[in-house]
């Protein structure tokens, strides 16, 4: 195993551990729920009669019986148990609810420049820098570590600028950035990013760059 093999999926070891215990999951539109509240099929999906799970929808809600619209984005599954057993508890005594998610939504993200395999990938439930670089079978051995670019979809002011090797040698985590939907990870060798050459062909996301910038 090479080098940065070993460094990364330490990292990604690392970092998914402190994630797990400090930050859990929020959920978002597109992602497929099963919800079952305990004798009564009838409330449960999927189930005998109700076949489909729930999906969020872009608005970031799904409608259930009796209570209606949910509003479900922007909460843990944890607490959309507690909100659901909150609506239904006006028609039933103390609901057990349980709330698990069955398929992530996903972010595309690029991750270009001077990684192993550069290209689209599909991030599911963690969508952070490292799990991006990873995904692209890690950097290679000319990557300039302490710049890491990320842009943004629409970003309009300068790339964020990360130095990984504050995340690989002191472990500060807030350097594994979470990463958005369109987002582009590059890592350069000469520190250069040419926007309009190296970028755009590749991921066909048009922004308005017409210059190269440098960064010393």
């Amino acid at each position: 195993m090479k080098w940065w093999m070993l460094i990364l999926a330490l990292m990604l070891l690392f970092t998914s551990g402190v994630n797990a215990a400090s930050d859990e999951y929020i959920l978002r539109p597109s992602d497929v729920l099963s919800i079952n509240v305990f004798g009564h099929p009838e409330l449960s999906f999927p189930a005998p009669g109700n076949p489909d799970s729930i999906t969020i929808r872009s608005d970031g809600k799904f409608s259930f019986p009796l209570v209606g619209e949910v509003e479900a984005g922007g909460l843990s599954p944890r607490e959309l148990t507690v909100l659901l057993s909150d609506l239904l508890g006006r028609y039933y005594v103390n609901p057990a609810i349980t709330v698990n998610v069955q398929r992530f939504s996903t972010e595309r993200v690029y991750v270009l420049g001077e990684v192993n395999a550069p290209g689209l990938y599909e991030l599911d439930k963690s969508r952070n820098l490292l799990d991006a670089i990873g995904a692209a079978k890690g950097w290679t051995q000319d990557a300039a570590k302490t710049k890491v670019f990320i842009i943004h979809k629409d970003q309009k002011s300068d790339p964020i600028r990360v130095n990984l090797m504050e995340l690989l040698n002191k472990g500060d985590v807030s350097k594994n950035l979470r990463l958005q939907e369109g987002d582009i990870v590059y890592l350069t060798q000469n520190h250069r990013i040419d926007i309009v050459k190296d970028i755009l062909p590749l991921t066909q996301i048009f922004y308005n760059v017409r210059t190269t910038t440098r960064y010393p």
